[in-house]
């Protein structure tokens, strides 16, 4: 009876064991492993924010022009462009010889006048004014043989700059089947439709900068002025030397890089001293420095980022292998930054680590990650080889 007894509490005993172990699985699908649980996705890596701290204007080029329709003090306006060519009044200017051409023989160069109108048309239909100019009057501005042989583009509308109290228009200047020309500014008074400026604002032989205008409205800079809504004009144009970038900083600030310029003669005179300037608002060097941060194409313009997570400026010099940050706040305290002296870049890329890259006309390709934690700049650079 004894072994009955003993016999039937094993089994008992091995029965409970079963139940208490298919209960333990049971749990442990059902729950899953803390393990498991508490594992969290890496944090992605910052994005850039590369929207500019000024306006740049709509350019000749663009795909699409600033709206013909604005308001000025409350009214609405249209605004109505108008562009002609008056084969009837051919036109001729004699070239100069030279200065190192062994041929005392003038060329000559033809073309036609041209006539722009401008219109400020109310919402009745009236004009508010209507003003026309020939296109030599654009002489003294993009050479008088330029303005002669070029065809009469429709002006290109760039926008209202409350300001200014202007209507800005692009008027470009191209002879027939070329590219060899240039953009002039003008700057229409926006009551009365008389001239309140007209200059050269960009060229294909050297800078070719979009206007930009400050976040306040008062500075406009182009490829060769600085300009003031107080009428103030600061000449970006040196002798001996040629503007071939320009940036606008802050409000009150612009960059400006040099390169070499010609003599009287036509001989190319060399830089002297540093080719880059800070000027402010009325033209005042505020540093004078190094730096060649310009990329080409049909004419040069300035290679530059802006990050709105740091407030800096970017601009990658492939020339000497160097990058300039520029405080949009400080820009005097800006820093030169040589390629050999940073980290090379080495995967992975740091959560607070923001990417930005530079492709250059000559096949460079220029990737950089700032630290906004720190300012910490790390690189790598892909160079095409021929």
């Amino acid at each position: 009876m004894r072994a009955c007894f003993t016999a039937a509490g094993l089994l008992l005993l091995l029965a409970g064991c079963d139940q208490n172990t298919a209960s333990r699985q049971e749990t442990a699908i059902r729950i899953p492993r803390p393990a498991l649980a508490e594992r969290v996705a890496p944090l992605a890596p910052t994005l850039p924010d590369t929207a500019l701290p000024y306006r740049s204007l709509p350019s000749f080029g663009d795909s699409v022009q600033a709206s013909l329709l604005v308001r000025i003090s409350d009214a609405a306006y249209r605004v109505q462009v108008a562009a002609r060519t008056d084969s009837a009044r051919p036109l001729r200017h004699i070239l100069p010889p030279a200065p190192s051409a062994e041929s005392t023989q003038n060329d000559t160069v033809t073309g036609f006048e041209g006539y722009y109108t401008f219109r400020l048309l109310r919402t009745d239909g009236k004009a508010q004014f209507a003003r026309q100019l020939r296109k030599t009057s654009f002489s003294a501005a993009m050479s008088p043989d330029l303005a002669l042989e070029a065809e009469t583009i429709l002006p290109f509308f760039s926008g209202y700059l409350p300001a200014f109290k202007a209507l800005a228009f692009e008027i470009s200047f191209y002879p027939p089947e070329s590219d060899a020309g240039g953009q002039a500014l003008l700057l229409l008074d926006a009551a009365t439709g008389k001239v309140r400026h007209l200059a050269l604002a960009r060229w294909t032989g050297g800078c070719n900068s979009a206007m930009a205008l400050s976040a306040d409205g008062r500075t406009l800079l182009t490829s060769s002025e600085l300009l003031q809504a107080n009428g103030h004009v600061t000449n970006l144009e040196k002798p001996g030397r040629e503007v071939i970038g320009t940036l606008l900083v802050n409000n009150q600030t612009a960059l400006v890089v040099y390169g070499a310029g010609y003599d009287q003669r036509g001989r190319e005179v060399p830089l002297r001293g540093p080719n880059a300037q800070l000027l402010d608002a009325s033209g005042r060097v505020l540093r004078a420095f190094y730096l060649e941060s310009i990329d080409g194409g049909l004419g040069t313009h300035m290679l530059s980022t802006y990050l709105r997570q740091t407030h800096a400026h970017y601009l990658f010099d492939e020339t000497n292998n160097q990058l300039a940050v520029v405080p949009r706040d400080h820009p005097t305290q800006l820093q030169i930054l040589k390629l050999r002296k940073l980290p090379v870049f080495r995967a992975p890329q740091r959560p607070t680590e923001v990417r930005f890259s530079f492709d250059t006309e000559s096949g460079t390709k220029a990737t950089f990650y700032t630290d906004v934690a720190n300012g910490q700049v790390r690189y790598k650079l892909r160079k095409t080889a021929y």
